[in-house]
């Protein structure tokens, strides 16, 4: 008997929560619960510059540059733009404000439902187009990105290092796109590199630190030097306390890191 109501006494107490429950609303059965799939819902982004008056003054909407902008994407297939064959169901937004004063900002709406399809980075200098991606990946589409590369500003901050500090790389890669990034110097005995991408000092004096930035196949390769001194010695230090370091990217092995929300991806 002990036994039986042992059991009993577990169901009354499963039936009661489950009602309790089913009838707050709250909680729903397992079987009935939404899948994660279903309770995700997909950002749907449409065209800002449907009502608005004076879109030239914001876009570009005729002229040199946008045919030559929306003719570098028109003159890419279909498999890689994503756009539909039919170019009466899409049309074009060019933005006049150039990001990181080398892309002209392209994104193409559906004609009907305005809802974006499309989003893309020409550059200025018709070297290169990226595909822009939902996940935040980054797909070279035509060219190559020797010039954009070449376009990269990397700063050491700050360039003259107080023992027992340690200095960072600064990147300012144009359209903010994923790359990786190789950090060397030349001296670690007077600073060497961390596992965080930090310039850390280790003795007094100057040591050239090479940075390589890579996109697919190309890389390029840049030399800054820093210079170590004693705290006392420099302007920069601030009461003994160590500056905020900023980690570049996740390590990827052989020394590169990535650094971008997302990856990249080169099309051949």
């Amino acid at each position: 008997m002990k036994r039986i109501w042992h059991v009993s006494l577990c169901t009354a107490l499963w039936c009661a929560c489950t009602l309790s429950v089913l009838a707050s609303g709250t909680v729903l059965p397992a079987e009935a619960a939404p899948s994660v799939a279903e309770q995700t819902q997909t950002v749907v982004i449409t065209d800002p510059a449907v009502h608005m008056k004076n879109t030239n003054k914001y876009y570009v909407t005729s002229g040199r540059v946008y045919d030559a902008v929306t003719g570098a994407v028109e003159g890419i297939s279909r498999e890689k733009t994503g756009l539909p064959q039919d170019t009466g169901r899409y049309y074009y937004r060019v933005e006049k404000n150039l990001t990181g004063d080398y892309f002209y900002s392209v994104k193409a709406y559906d004609t009907d439902s305005h809802i974006l399809i499309g989003s893309y980075f020409v550059a200025k200098d018709d070297s290169c187009v990226w595909k822009l991606q939902d996940n935040d990946d980054a797909v070279l589409i035509l060219g190559t990105p020797e010039k954009l590369l070449d376009k990269a500003e990397v700063t050491v901050y700050p360039g003259k290092i107080p023992m027992g500090s340690y200095g960072i790389l600064r990147v300012r890669m144009p359209g903010r796109l994923p790359y990786d990034i190789k950090i060397t110097s030349l001296n670690p005995s007077v600073a060497d590199i961390s596992e965080k991408m930090n310039i850390v000092s280790k003795s007094e004096g100057k040591a050239d630190i090479v940075i390589d930035l890579r996109m697919g196949n190309t890389v390029r390769t840049i030399t800054r030097t820093v210079k170590v001194i004693e705290p006392a010695d420099s302007s920069n230090h601030d009461s003994g306390r160590r500056p905020i370091g900023i980690g570049i990217g996740v390590g990827w092995g052989g020394g590169w890191h990535h650094h971008g929300h997302g990856g990249i991806g080169i099309w051949v």
